[in-house]
C-alpha cells in the first residue's frame, strides 16, 4: 500500500504538471481542436472518400482516429519532457536516495503519459460529439476501442522513453513526438492512402499509424472483424513495438540510475 501511495503521488506531480503548463495546453489541446475545425469545415468536403466527395460530417467520421491519435502524439511530446527535465535536474536521482522502489519510479511517468494522453483523447471525442459525430458500433467494440486508445498512448509513451532518458536537452528530448504525428500524415489518418503516389502507398499501407487508425475506425463504425488485416497489423504492430521498447526503456533507465 505505502508503494501504490508512492506511485499515485508521483504520477498526479506529472499530470498536475501538464494540466497547468499553458504551453502544454495550447499544443495537446487547442492545436488538435484548432486543425480539426479546419480539416473539418475547409478542408473536409473536398476530399473524395471511398470515391466521392465528402461533405464534412462524412469527413469528421473518417477523420476522428487520426485527430485523437494525433492529440495524444502531441502530448507525448511533454511527456517526454518531464522525463527529461527531471533527469537532468537531478531530481530522478533524488528520488532514487529515497526509500521508494525503482520500478516505481519509471511506472509514474508511464501513467502519468498515459493518463494525460487519454485526457486528450476524451476531449477531441466529446467535441466531435458535440460537431454532430455519433459512432455507429457496439458496447464490446466501443470497449475494444478504449482498449487500443489505451495500448497506444502506451505504445508512442515507450517509444518516447529512450530517448527522453538519452536527451541531454528538453530541446531534442521530445523529437520523436514530430516523427509520430509526420507518420500519421502519411498514413490513412486524414486522406484515402488510395490517391498517395505509388512511391508512398506502399508505405502508407503497412506502417503502423494506417492500420491503428483503420483498426479504430472499424471498431467506430461497426465493421470490425479480428480477420480483417489492418486488425492483425495493427495488433502485431502494437504488442511489437510495446514490447522492444519496453524493454529498451528499462533497460536504459537501469543504465543510467540503478545501476550507478
Amino acid at each position: 500500500m505505502k508503494t501504490i501511495k508512492q506511485l499515485s503521488v508521483l504520477t498526479s506531480r506529472v499530470i498536475k504538471q501538464n494540466l497547468t503548463d499553458t504551453d502544454t495546453i495550447i499544443t495537446t489541446f487547442i492545436m488538435p481542436i484548432a486543425m480539426l475545425l479546419f480539416f473539418v469545415y475547409i478542408i473536409g468536403g473536398n476530399i473524395a472518400i471511398n470515391g466521392k466527395t465528402g461533405s464534412s460530417g462524412s469527413y469528421l467520421a473518417y477523420s476522428l482516429p487520426g485527430f485523437i491519435l494525433m492529440a495524444m502524439a502531441m502530448g507525448s511530446a511533454f511527456a517526454a519532457l518531464r522525463i527529461n527535465n527531471d533527469k537532468n535536474k537531478g531530481f530522478m536521482t533524488r528520488l532514487l536516495s529515497l526509500p521508494i522502489k525503482r520500478w516505481a519510479i519509471l511506472t509514474s511517468y508511464i501513467l502519468a503519459s498515459v493518463i494525460f494522453m487519454l485526457i486528450s483523447a476524451v476531449v477531441i471525442f466529446l467535441l466531435t460529439m458535440l460537431l454532430g459525430y455519433r459512432p455507429t458500433t457496439t458496447g464490446a467494440n466501443f470497449g475494444l476501442f478504449i482498449l487500443v486508445i489505451v495500448l497506444f498512448a502506451l505504445m508512442i509513451t515507450l517509444i518516447s522513453l529512450p530517448v527522453s532518458l538519452t536527451a541531454k536537452n528538453y530541446n531534442s528530448s521530445n523529437s520523436i513526438s514530430y516523427l509520430l504525428i509526420f507518420m500519421l500524415f502519411l498514413s490513412s489518418a486524414f486522406v484515402p492512402i488510395a490517391g498517395m503516389a505509388d512511391q508512398i502507398r506502399g508505405f502508407a499501407t503497412y506502417q503502423p499509424m494506417t492500420p491503428i487508425t483503420e483498426t479504430i475506425k472499424a471498431l467506430l463504425n461497426g465493421s470490425f472483424s479480428f480477420n480483417n488485416l489492418n486488425t492483425t497489423l495493427a495488433i502485431v504492430w502494437i504488442v511489437g513495438l510495446i514490447i522492444i521498447f519496453g524493454i529498451l526503456s528499462l533497460r536504459r533507465y537501469k543504465q543510467i540510475f540503478v545501476n550507478n
